[in-house]
């Protein structure tokens, strides 16, 4: 698991052998697709249960000034904001989020190639944050709709997802009449719909976007905190990420 969280590892397992662990993880995560493990950095985003009080949608663009070229491991490096940037030339440094049942989203403007990343919950759904994603493109890259490339995570699938009473953070009337469904005796949340409905809001073309069908719930090599509730446990956080690697030009001998 991507997370510091004690209550995801072995029991008997010290803090410190935790911190080990992820470093490990973040290590071997970067020699595989190439890049340095210590320079990932993880947003520490609001919820209703944080202390942050920065403006809804407020975005972070990364770039040379910043601490990502110092000698130093970003994994600890608190940067409050509900969704980070990163413009073609910063190479080498990821941005991502530990995630488990919610979608996380990258979005991409295809002309100035700026990549951004958000972690969205159903409470940031119901608060708009996919669309606050496409706002801070067209704000910082004066992005088009039609220009905007989309990836959603894996997350929890509208069969799985369920709430035995009407979720409170389903504020958002005009958004959840058309996505949260009562059947069963059971309320059933469908994020993707949700989703698509901002998405749709914003003109975004359907054929730039894609989403992942694995159900987090469900899926055996999946981290899902929801899968309690159907009796089959497997907490934990994966990451979901993004960023630019410097491109190696291979010699090849006749």
């Amino acid at each position: 698991p991507m997370t510091y969280q004690k209550r995801f590892y072995k029991e008997g397992m010290s803090q410190e052998d935790i911190l080990k662990d992820v470093y490990r993880r973040r290590m071997k995560l970067g020699e595989e697709y190439g890049f340095d493990g210590r320079k990932i950095i993880v947003p520490l985003q609001k919820n209703s249960a944080s202390t942050f009080n920065y403006p809804d949608g407020k975005y972070v663009v990364l770039n040379n000034e910043d601490v990502v070229y110092q000698d130093i491991d970003l994994w600890d490096i608190d940067i409050p904001c509900d969704i980070m940037l990163i413009k073609e030339g910063l190479t080498g440094i990821m941005m991502a989020y530990p995630a488990a049942d919610c979608p996380v989203i990258i979005m991409k403007d295809l002309k100035s190639k700026t990549l951004a990343l958000a972690h969205t919950s159903a409470e940031h759904i119901n608060r708009c944050l996919p669309m606050q994603i496409v706002d801070s493109l067209l704000t910082e890259c004066k992005a088009k709709d039609s220009d905007i490339e989309v990836y959603v995570s894996p997350s929890a699938s509208l069969s799985s997802y369920t709430y035995k009473d009407y979720p409170k953070w389903a504020t958002n009337e005009t958004l959840w009449k058309n996505c949260i469904y009562f059947k069963n005796g059971l309320y059933y949340i469908d994020l993707k719909k949700a989703l698509m409905l901002q998405f749709q809001e914003r003109n975004l073309n359907s054929k730039n976007i894609t989403m992942s069908d694995i159900d987090t719930v469900t899926n055996p090599l999946y981290y899902s905190n929801h899968s309690k509730y159907i009796g089959e446990p497997k907490e934990g956080r994966f990451l979901v990420g993004t960023g630019y690697v410097k491109t190696l030009k291979k010699t090849f001998k006749k």
